[in-house]
């Protein structure tokens, strides 16, 4: 299995004391799409795609307030959570199985 903790995020967590708190993105594999028999409208499909999205992120919650972290963001359309943990913690949302990937935030830049 590929490592969850990308290079540049280790590089962040071996500069910060172990109760520095920091700023993670938390990506999460893609959902399912559900079997439907009828054709779904788009608007249906979004209302389909944030409930599993909702859902999917509860028990991560969890685990992240559990550890002394915060939501700090989220956006459902790429299923991802930026949150702010301490430093010593980060490790612990990788043992979850809906983590894909954790990462340090990025600037976007235009093309």
């Amino acid at each position: 299995m590929e490592p969850k903790l990308t290079r540049q995020l280790n590089q962040v967590l071996q500069s910060k004391h172990p109760s520095d708190f920091v700023e993670v993105i938390v990506e999460l594999y893609p959902s399912e799409e559900p079997q439907t028999t009828a054709p779904l409208t788009r608007d249906e499909k979004i209302a389909q795609s944030k409930a599993a999205f909702e859902k999917k992120i509860g028990p991560l919650e969890q685990t992240i307030k559990s550890i002394g972290g915060e939501i700090t963001g989220q956006a459902w359309i790429n299923e991802t959570l930026r949150v702010r943990v301490p430093a010593d913690k980060v490790g612990s949302l990788s043992d979850h199985d809906d983590v894909a990937k954790l990462d340090v935030p990025h600037s976007l830049i235009p093309d």
